[in-house]
């Protein structure tokens, strides 16, 4: 992959080219971008990665940016989005008055700059570059105040060789209360780079649940940063079922006081799949709450790694914050990267991390078996036992039916 060369040749396809400010940031990406073998060690945006995720050709087609909407009956909004942009919105005749959306185009100038604001976030992230080099895609999303909502957003891909580059725009408004349930079900080969920006204001509560259950060749990189004013509380939960390798890197930044983040994960991994999780969670201000949480069960010779960090500014006094990372490895050929980092410059806190990676508990399986369950049977129940604590704190019934029957199926299909 010559960046630079797909650059000059599709540069009229990306949004923003005619703004100075993206050009200037894209030849300056382009300019830096190293992929040299000490380059691909060191760094962290790489280290972890599929490399064939580097390995694509561009293909991409302008779509329209119109938007259908239909009415339904369900007491949720629905938004399916094809090829990186809004392609219809189901909705009500009670929340139609509850959001405003739209598909980002080169007009848009707000979203722009804020777009590039967040760039310096990300300077030595090479993924998040080659999404602001080659950004083809993306909508804005803006929940108002006072409302509580429940929202769908299926992202879906049309057809085999499409290359997504997309930046969205979320923002839940004063005193909202959201339920974001995001799912990627692609069955096409294809790479898709996502980037959720999420601004949460004051004495809002937002949980976003994240399914991902991708087909072998359908590439994907997941990215979050989510902004946590006063009084706010953000609840994120990522499920990778995926056959797939799958990036999920995941940011929460508290700028307010009394808010909490929460970043947890649970992913299976078999045959040749990485898998690369790392989530981030910036204290700024005092009395603030924080956890990050990920689970993973890997077998054959899949590869995963889980990076976790905790930074406490040193105005961030009372923080509370926590961090846990946890692997079962059913082959002895599969592998398990943890690396938990604090960052502490205040000092009344509570922080702490766990990691624990190895086979599954040989005691637990002989209990289960000498009380007349078969190895097959017990297997599975210990290894859903797991996840109990995550799952647990989940109140949508039918995310946790889904996570359920998925999970069972991948059970099966390792002969577990």
């Amino acid at each position: 992959m010559n960046v630079n060369e797909i650059y000059e040749n599709k540069k009229k396809s990306f949004l923003f080219h005619d703004s100075n400010e993206f050009q200037i940031l894209r030849k300056k990406l382009i300019e830096k971008f190293d992929l040299s073998p000490k380059n691909l060690r060191n760094n962290e945006s790489l280290k972890h990665l599929d490399p064939n995720v580097l390995k694509f050709n561009y293909e991409y087609e302008i779509k329209r940016n119109d938007i259908k909407y239909n009415d339904n009956k369900e007491d949720y909004i629905n938004i399916n989005v094809i090829d990186g942009k809004i392609n219809n919105v189901d909705s009500n005749d009670l929340n139609k008055k509850d959001f405003l959306i739209n598909n980002i185009d080169n007009d848009n100038n707000n979203i722009c700059n804020k777009f590039l604001s967040f760039q310096n976030f990300v300077l030595d992230d090479y993924i998040l570059n080659l999404n602001s080099i080659f950004l083809n895609s993306g909508y804005e999303l803006n929940i108002n105040e006072n409302i509580t909502t429940i929202i769908h957003i299926n992202n879906l891909i049309s057809k085999d060789n499409i290359t997504l580059f997309q930046k969205n725009m979320i923002s839940c408004e004063k005193n909202s209360n959201v339920l974001i349930l995001e799912e990627s079900n692609s069955d096409k080969l294809s790479n898709n780079n996502i980037v959720n920006f999420i601004d949460i204001e004051e004495n809002s509560n937002v949980t976003h649940l994240v399914f991902q259950n991708n087909s072998e060749n359908s590439k994907l990189q997941f990215t979050s940063f989510a902004n946590c004013k006063s009084n706010s509380t953000y609840k994120q939960v990522t499920i990778n079922l995926a056959k797939s390798s799958v990036r999920n890197h995941h940011y929460a930044n508290i700028v307010g006081k009394d808010a909490s983040a929460d970043l947890d994960g649970i992913f299976f991994a078999s045959s040749n799949q990485i898998i690369d999780n790392k989530t981030q969670i910036n204290h700024n201000f005092p009395s603030c709450k924080s956890s990050q949480r990920y689970k993973g069960i890997l077998t054959d010779n899949s590869k995963a790694s889980y990076l976790s960090k905790t930074y406490v500014d040193k105005e961030a006094q009372l923080t509370e914050a926590y961090q846990l990372s946890k692997g079962i490895l059913l082959s002895d050929s599969s592998t398990f990267h943890s690396k938990p980092e604090l960052k502490i410059y205040a000092d009344d806190v509570k922080c702490s991390h766990g990691s624990t990676i190895g086979p599954i508990d040989k005691d637990l399986l002989f209990y289960l078996r000498s009380r007349g369950l078969n190895k097959k049977k017990s297997m599975a129940l210990l290894l859903k036992s797991f996840f109990h604590n995550i799952i647990s704190d989940l109140k949508n019934k039918k995310f946790v039916e889904k996570f359920n029957y998925h999970s069972g199926i991948w059970l099966k299909e390792n002969n577990l």
